[in-house]
């Protein structure tokens, strides 16, 4: 008889397998995000291998994500930016996600964390708005509830915003691709089960992958931050995507590059490009 942790082992290589299956056929048109249901998928779940959570692959167009049908809220994201050329105006309200399959579940509501009984959260994007605003359906689609988490708000509005901005401006020199989500390990601060149906995150995690233009070479940076007060820059988050891997699980990372360009980590995040318009 094979071991339970032989099984773990098992079940987890049948899901990562899966997983990088299904990334190497990511994307879609611009209504496969709107209207259709994708087929349900296992993929190993945060609350260990013996969980029985339903986690599926979502495609939205612009950017795709890997959402936690029972525990109400997206594990891991994905897309990829090229030259920024989009105008569309951000929506001013957030509604919840008519595109899910039957049985799915989200947030219960699309009002503001702030109304609920904790105050100082954001409804954070995971896949920032700002990349989809070359679409009006994927600018629309980053304010559906699944891609918003709470946020701690100054959080939300320095260090994840400066992590975003990376992304924007190296777009304009390269195309990039982005990838990101969250980690939950403390149920001490999940002040919004009652009030929306989903847990706060501890850590918010981002890479980043694109191109020197002089060289070709490839190269990539990442964060692994936690979602707290006080933070005031990104570089004591700076990690590799082999730590992040380490610390997020390589199935959840999604992350397929060479030995290479996982194990780099730069000594300072990127400084942002002179002249870049990240509005």
């Amino acid at each position: 008889m094979i071991a339970e942790s032989g099984m773990r082992g098992l079940r987890f290589l049948v899901a990562l397998l899966v997983v990088a299956w299904l990334g190497a056929c990511g994307g879609g048109d611009e209504e496969a995000g709107e209207d259709a249901a994708p087929t349900p998928t296992v993929y190993p779940s945060p609350n260990g291998p013996a969980s029985t959570d339903w986690v599926i692959r979502q495609d939205y167009g612009g950017y795709q994500l890997t959402y936690d049908c029972t525990t109400r809220t997206a594990l891991q994201y994905s897309y990829t930016l090229g030259f920024d050329d989009g105008t569309v105006a951000r929506p001013t309200s957030f509604k919840l996600d008519p595109t899910l399959p039957e049985g799915c579940g989200q947030q219960t509501t699309a009002n503001s964390y702030a109304a609920a009984i904790y105050p100082g959260y954001d409804r954070g994007h995971l896949v920032s708005s700002n990349h989809m605003d070359y679409d009006a359906d994927y600018i629309l689609r980053a304010n559906y509830m699944t891609n918003i988490v709470p946020q701690v708000a100054t959080f939300n509005r320095n260090v994840w915003l400066d992590a975003e901005n990376v992304a924007e401006c190296y777009r304009d020199i390269a195309p990039v691709q982005v990838y990101g989500g969250v980690v939950y390990s403390d149920p001490s601060n999940d002040w919004f089960l009652a009030s929306h149906g989903i847990r706060t995150p501890e850590h918010f995690w981002k890479a980043i992958l694109t191109t020197d233009p002089a060289t070709g070479a490839p190269k990539a940076i990442a964060w692994y931050i936690p979602n707290v007060e006080g933070l005031t820059g990104l570089d004591p988050y700076l990690v590799s995507i082999d730590e992040l891997e380490r610390l997020v699980g390589t199935s959840l990372v999604g992350i397929t590059a060479s030995p290479a360009v996982k194990a780099m980590k730069p000594a300072t995040s990127w400084p942002l490009p002179a002249g870049c318009n990240y509005n």
